[in-house]
């Protein structure tokens, strides 16, 4: 099985990873034993672990992922990658709880099972004028910056083309010194060929030019397709 490494400089986190984020959705607990199982006798050591918000904003997902996340790293090394609602319509969306309260429980109530997290941006925030006028009225730059300061590293995933003047903007604020990681989103990008090529070596030469020390890779699928489950959490 192809596996990768994670790019940031702590040498603890130099583990072979799976390649794309992997979505446990709420499921019979025995059967998530079974699933790892499963990825053990793949050799896999380390997990990057999909957060889905809007599931989170759920009493069964709450419940589900204060299970999963200590359950899994008894096994695994984790990142934890919370897609900023990104996964679910806007629409069907009851956000009890915002990206900023959800980040902040996690490091809180599972912070000494992780030290990196990967935050999407939310799409909705490409079409909002406010957000290209002001980076930091972002939900993702200021919980970006509240993450450091709990004391864990941060990623910034799904980039797009899209996101060109918005990361150029984060890059002369000096924000970005925050960050140890950028994903380019391959998987949604249409145009994904030369013009994506040349925005991932346009950014690399930005970085380089601001002595900023940032990964950068493409996005992937995750190689294991999880089917979610009907039936309630069981022991």
């Amino acid at each position: 099985m192809k596996i990768n490494s994670l790019p940031v400089n702590d040498p603890s986190y130099l583990e072979p990873m799976t390649e794309g984020v992997m979505w446990f959705s709420i499921k019979n607990k025995k059967e998530l034993k079974l699933t790892v199982e499963r990825l053990q006798s793949e050799g896999i050591r380390s997990l990057r672990l999909g957060i889905d918000c809007a599931e989170f904003n759920t009493k069964k997902g709450l419940r589900w992922y204060d299970w999963l996340v200590p359950t899994l790293a008894e096994s695994f090394e984790l990142e934890l990658c919370f897609d900023n609602f990104s996964k679910t319509s806007q629409s069907s969306v009851c956000q009890k709880h915002s990206l900023l309260e959800i980040v902040e429980y996690f490091i809180h109530k599972h912070g000494q099972h992780f030290t990196l997290l990967e935050l999407w941006r939310n799409p909705a925030n490409r079409l909002n004028q406010d957000y290209s006028q002001n980076i930091f009225a972002e939900d993702i730059v200021f919980v970006t910056t509240w993450a450091k300061h709990l004391g864990k590293k941060v990623s910034l995933g799904r980039i797009q083309t899209i996101d060109f003047e918005w990361i150029t903007k984060l890059i002369s604020s000096q924000f970005l010194k925050n960050i140890e990681c950028l994903e380019i989103d391959k998987e949604e990008e249409a145009l994904w060929s030369s013009s994506t090529m040349f925005y991932e070596r346009t950014l690399r030469s930005l970085f380089a030019a601001k002595g900023l020390n940032i990964e950068i890779r493409p996005s992937v699928k995750s190689p294991y397709d999880f089917q979610i489950s009907t039936g309630m959490i069981a022991s």
